[in-house]
């Protein structure tokens, strides 16, 4: 392989209700368990509560929540739901300086889009990982979970995974081959 890629993972948001607060929570600190001495970055103030991203573990429930401007109690964790009653996400580094090999799809792949004249009016980037890397979930997952961020020269920026293929030898999986999208 001929460049290094990061692959990130998405994480669900949490929202961290306290009871007994003294203070007011700003957005950007970062809250601390008592017992467990897990951290977040908060994201949101709310009455009572918290949103947080970039949890180092769960907090346990019970336990004194602090930052520079509050103390309270945690009453419940949970994944957090927006005013559409939709997850919030964020994206984490899942695994740096990951051996990768980028390019474009051949011409006659599926991914490829193939005016009826024949012309080719778009060649998807294709990158292909060892088999050395860890994906969670079903191949079907892969696609909402995880993400591709590059500085390698041609393929700089973050790409959206849109079909992944598992290539098998003799012995097992060989490697991995993703067909990705550009992250406006």
């Amino acid at each position: 392989m001929d460049s290094t890629c990061t692959i990130q993972r998405r994480y669900r948001k949490q929202k961290l209700t306290y009871t007994g607060g003294t203070g007011t929570p700003v957005v950007g600190q970062t809250v601390t368990g008592g017992t467990s001495h897990e951290t977040a970055e908060i994201t949101k103030v709310g009455t009572g509560y918290i949103v947080v991203k970039d949890l180092s573990g769960m907090f346990t429930i019970g336990e004194t929540l602090t930052t520079t401007t509050l103390s309270g109690t945690l009453s419940v964790q949970a994944d957090y739901l927006n005013q559409s009653n939709e997850y919030e996400y964020y994206w984490l580094d899942d695994q740096v300086d990951v051996p990768c090999r980028f390019g474009y799809s051949r011409r006659d792949s599926e991914s490829a889009m193939i005016h009826e004249t024949g012309q080719l009016l778009d060649q998807p980037v294709k990158v292909a990982l060892p088999d050395t890397i860890t994906l969670v979930g079903t191949q079907g997952d892969w696609a909402a979970n995880y993400r591709i961020s590059s500085i390698a020269d041609g393929f700089y920026g973050v790409f959206q995974i849109m079909t992944p293929y598992v290539s098998k030898g003799i012995s097992g999986i060989d490697h991995y081959s993703l067909i990705l999208k550009v992250v406006p």
